[in-house]
């Protein structure tokens, strides 16, 4: 009998407790912005926002033209470097191939008449002349690896001036592409801002009128 009331208040209290959570989330939600009752936007804070995200429009539109334009004009570097490259590339082997040919004969003019001079019967004759073809190997050592290097950096120029061209061959068409794709953007962003603002200011007149 006595375990009734008990029972009783235990359900009382969690009814309660129950209550209280519920008032406290309804609170919450009042309190939080997104559960916030907004208030009714008028026509002109919406015509204010519309011309905002138009103007945001146009910003982006103008930036991805502006982004297409430098992607453009890197293609048409690449493609007028190109050749320039390769034409001073060849030009420069073209020279290192003359002067490699003329040291190549000059050498062997030299060694031609020392080696006639080391066969000489004379002791010092022969003794200088071998001496002499020492240096002039070194000599010509020297020459032709300080040609050979400047052959290699000549080549590699026209490498480069290749690989330039195929690069601007290939992003030209879809820089320009891109382009006319983003001037199209802005063209159509600009004129969508350009008659809300016209419908702003005909309203605006007849206000005042």
């Amino acid at each position: 009998m006595k375990k009734v009331p008990c029972l009783q208040k235990c359900k009382v209290f969690k009814m309660n407790k129950i209550k209280l959570m519920l008032l406290v989330m309804m609170a919450v939600c009042c309190l939080h912005p997104s559960f916030a009752q907004t208030q009714p936007q008028t026509p002109e804070s919406k015509k204010e926002a519309e011309l905002k995200r138009l103007e945001t429009a146009v910003g982006t539109a103008k930036a991805g033209l502006n982004m297409a334009q430098k992607k453009a004009a890197t293609a048409d570097s690449l493609l007028n470097a190109g050749p320039e490259l390769i034409k001073q590339g060849k030009s420069a082997e073209k020279q290192i191939g003359n002067e490699i040919s003329a040291k190549d004969k000059e050498y062997k003019a030299k060694v031609k008449t020392l080696d006639k001079q080391v066969k000489s019967k004379d002791k010092n004759e022969a003794a200088e002349a071998r001496k002499e073809r020492k240096n002039v190997d070194t000599q010509y050592r020297a020459d032709i690896k300080d040609l050979t290097a400047k052959q290699r950096d000549a080549q590699k120029k026209i490498s480069t001036g290749e690989n330039n061209k195929n690069r601007g061959k290939a992003s030209q068409k879809t820089s320009r592409e891109a382009v006319k794709r983003a001037e199209a953007t802005l063209n159509t962003a600009q004129a969508r801002l350009d008659v809300a603002k016209e419908g702003d200011k005909s309203v605006k007149t007849k206000k005042k009128r």
